[in-house]
């Protein structure tokens, strides 16, 4: 499912990392420093590409008192397919990646990874994380049986 992902911050707008500073992070000593975002943060928000801007949203719902969406932030590929999405009128998002962290397990993202976009009952948006049955190469490395759908990218 991804619990977390990373950007570098080269890759990103100064202003967007000034804002977001508290989640520089750096992995190893004399690596690049990164943004990094994780469901557990107290604030939990993901980036994301819409309406051809970079923006950093909300992620999920962790409050079922403060929001009628789903208690989650992941939706399934297969329930988006199968409707059961629709009252949310979900619009497909892209999520930049570039490394991503599934129970302790960093790995590669070439591309990001693809989101859904809904609004709560005040208009404001909330960003999902779409997944898929894990590939066996994934279950193996993460020990999840879902993951990311990720874009232009087989694992």
């Amino acid at each position: 499912m991804c619990f977390g992902i990373a950007l570098p911050i080269d890759a990103l707008p100064e202003e967007l990392v000034a804002r977001h500073s508290h989640r520089v992070a750096t992995r190893e000593p004399g690596t690049s420093r990164e943004l990094r975002f994780t469901f557990r943060d107290p604030r939990a928000e993901l980036p994301v590409w819409h309406d051809n801007r970079l923006e950093i949203l909300a992620w999920g719902n962790r409050d079922d008192r403060a929001s009628r969406l789903p208690r989650t932030g992941w939706c399934r590929q297969e329930s988006l397919e199968a409707g059961r999405w629709s009252w949310l009128h979900p619009e497909m998002v892209d999520i930049p990646a570039a490394l991503g962290l599934e129970k302790g397990v960093w790995f590669l993202i070439t591309e990001g990874i693809r989101g859904v976009l809904v609004h709560d009952q005040h208009g404001q948006p909330r960003i999902y994380m779409l997944t898929q049955p894990a590939s066996h190469y994934y279950e193996i490395m993460t020990r999840h049986n879902r993951m990311p759908v990720l874009l232009g990218q087989q694992m």
